[in-house]
Formats: C-alpha cells, structure tokens, sequence
C-alpha cells in the first residue's frame, strides 16, 4: 500500500519523491527512486537536485514495489467499454456518468489522455454531446469528466 511522507522543513519547493518503486528502462525493471516537480510536472535529477542545489521533497511517498510507466495517450477515441461518444442520452448527466466510468477504466489500462471523437453525426447531436456536463472547459484540464 502506498504511503506518504510530508517533509518537516518549512521551505516547500513542489518536489514529490517516489520510492520504493520499479521503473521501466529500455526492456528491463529497475528498482530507483524518481523525483518530481509540481512546479513543472517533469521528473528531475535527483542527484543534482540534492548535492548541487540543497533541494530536499516536501513529500516522499512509498510505491511499495509498484511500477511506475509513462501513460498512453489515446489520440482518437470513438468510445471502448461498450460507450460511444456519438450515442447521447436523453439524461446529460447519465452521459457524463458513463464517461466518468469509462475514464475510470480506461486509467486501469494505462490510457491517461485521450481525444474523445464522435463520428459523422446530425448537427444537433454535435451540439448535445459537446454541452455534455463532462466537456466543459473546467473539467477537460483533468482527466475525470
């Protein structure tokens, strides 16, 4: 089970260590930590980080063996999961349930973006789906319409 630690330092400098963990390099697992900036969203030299810069994480937190593996990223969805995008329902907000749910699932396979598309439709279809609770420009920014 993961765990975290938050830092006692007062400085917080938006770095998350990850530990405990394997990472995929070329086609093998290797054990290593990885240090992440929130600031930047990137993974930065731990090394650098500690001996030239002084930095310490404002968070470990322990992966307790897991993996840890870029994200695919879907650049044309229709649907999957027995949802489809050009199939809108009378209730919006049972639609926007159903791609919560596919959402979810999809996270379990390792898709962590995707472009929702919807095939050649009606115009007011189009209008429908893209007024959908779960399309709005707040929600889109995060993966969880």
């Amino acid at each position: 089970m993961p765990s975290a630690v938050r830092s006692a330092s007062p400085r917080q400098n938006g770095i998350t260590k990850l530990t405990n963990c394997r990472l995929v390099r070329g086609d093998a697992l290797v054990w290593d930590d990885v240090w992440i900036s929130s600031a930047t969203g990137k993974i930065i030299r731990s090394q650098s980080a500690f001996y030239d810069e002084l930095i310490m994480p404002d968070e470990v937190i322990d992966l307790g063996g897991r993996i840890v593996s870029p994200g695919f990223i879907e650049c044309q969805l229709n649907g999957a999961y027995g949802f489809n995008f050009s199939t809108a329902t009378a209730d919006m907000a049972l639609y926007a349930k159903q791609v919560r749910d596919l959402n979810k699932k999809l996270a379990e396979t390792g898709v962590t973006s995707y472009i929702p598309t919807v095939t050649s439709q009606t115009s007011d279809l189009y209008k429908k789906v893209r007024l959908a609770p779960c399309f709005s420009r707040h929600n889109r920014a995060e993966f969880r319409c």
